[in-house]
């Protein structure tokens, strides 16, 4: 075990001798976390969609530690042009943090890496004729940080966004300029049902040789590493390290994290999908 860091390295309220009792419970068999969740387990949440009236999608999402974050998605025309990024400049993404004057960069990338992930045709879906494309803009908000890591739950809420995010439906013919239909009870969803899903990202920490998903700020201060594990449709894309931790992670623990995380994503994505059923 690596040294107890104190509660002003790891931003807790938890003393050295706290910290080492709770990596001490995290790697028992089985272990025991301070909120008595199974490691697979996630804090309860409040989701709701369509909030936004103005725009072509939207989503909002309250999170166990009280971190709320709102989603809005808009899309216009715009002409084709030789961009250095090409079509990846098709989707826009920032994140503002309610109280800072800039837009957090970090964030936004870490939203953006596991949002235009290669093989989920949203990019072909934003094609409008020869010369046309969708420009979407996807807005977040982070009204009230979580006090862990924000990636879970900013990906969380622009997931649920994009799954209810709707273009009005072309109807001019592909050399022509874009015309559209415009009723709204035609307009085509930007993630249709029984395509590639929008990906999402999840944070799992591991201490010793368990893995913990929807870690705590505590969870993470005494964990080995903090990983990010970006899931798209039933593949895991994308798995990074975040800052904190004390330690490295080995190959088996990698290997428990990516089977682990497609039983979880599959949880997580039937009960994003059914917010909204019942209204």
């Amino acid at each position: 075990m690596a040294p107890p860091q104190t509660s002003q390295q790891t931003g807790t309220p938890l003393s050295p001798a706290e910290l080492s009792y709770l990596h001490t419970s995290l790697t028992l068999t089985p272990p025991i976390r301070p909120d008595s969740r199974t490691p697979t387990q996630f804090r309860p949440l409040i989701a709701e969609s369509d909030i936004l009236p103005s725009t072509n999608g939207s989503a909002r999402m309250i999170w166990g530690d009280g971190g709320e974050c709102v989603v809005g998605v808009k899309a216009e025309v715009e002409k084709n042009s030789a961009s250095t990024g090409g079509a990846r400049d098709w989707i826009e993404i920032s994140v503002e943090v309610s109280g800072q004057r800039d837009d957090d960069a970090f964030l936004g990338m870490t939203v953006a890496e596991s949002l235009l992930v290669p093989g989920s045709g949203v990019l072909e879906r934003l094609v409008l004729g020869e010369r046309f494309h969708w420009k979407v803009f996807v807005d977040i908000l982070l009204l009230t940080p979580p006090l862990s890591h924000p990636a879970t739950l900013l990906t969380l809420t622009t997931y649920l966004a994009l799954r209810n995010t709707f273009l009005p439906r072309l109807v001019s013919e592909v050399a022509e300029d874009p015309v559209f239909d415009d009723d709204w009870d035609n307009a085509l969803a930007l993630y249709p049902i029984g395509r590639i899903p929008p990906p999402i990202t999840l944070l799992v920490v591991s201490v010793g040789e368990n893995i913990f998903f929807d870690p705590t700020r505590e969870e993470l201060a005494v964990g080995d590493v903090a990983l990010a594990v970006s899931i798209c449709g039933k593949k895991v894309v994308g798995v990074r390290t975040l800052e904190g931790g004390s330690g490295g992670v080995g190959r088996e623990v990698i290997k428990r994290v990516i089977k682990e995380s497609h039983e979880v994503a599959e949880e997580v994505f039937g009960s994003l999908n059914s917010v909204g059923e019942g209204d």
